[in-house]
């Protein structure tokens, strides 16, 4: 009954590092461009593209631990 899960194959890990790229890079993004709007409608200029870019880093790494977790888990 406790058997352990397969080891992942090489195309299962190429797989979960793009995935984990993608968890990262997207909230990045979307941080530093709702930032950069926010900047622009309330002539703020580098505060909200600076915070969301850290709120984004800080989700993307969130993500990725948990995407890692789901994925090596052993």
């Amino acid at each position: 009954m406790n058997e352990k899960p397969p080891s992942p194959t090489v195309l299962g890990m190429v797989g979960a590092l793009s995935g984990m790229g993608f968890t990262i890079a997207i909230p990045i993004a979307a941080g530093a461009i709702g930032g950069y709007y926010l900047d622009g409608y309330l002539h703020t200029k580098p505060l909200f593209i600076l915070l969301g870019l850290l709120l984004g880093l800080i989700v993307g790494v969130f993500g990725a631990y948990r995407l890692y977790k789901a994925v090596f888990r052993s």
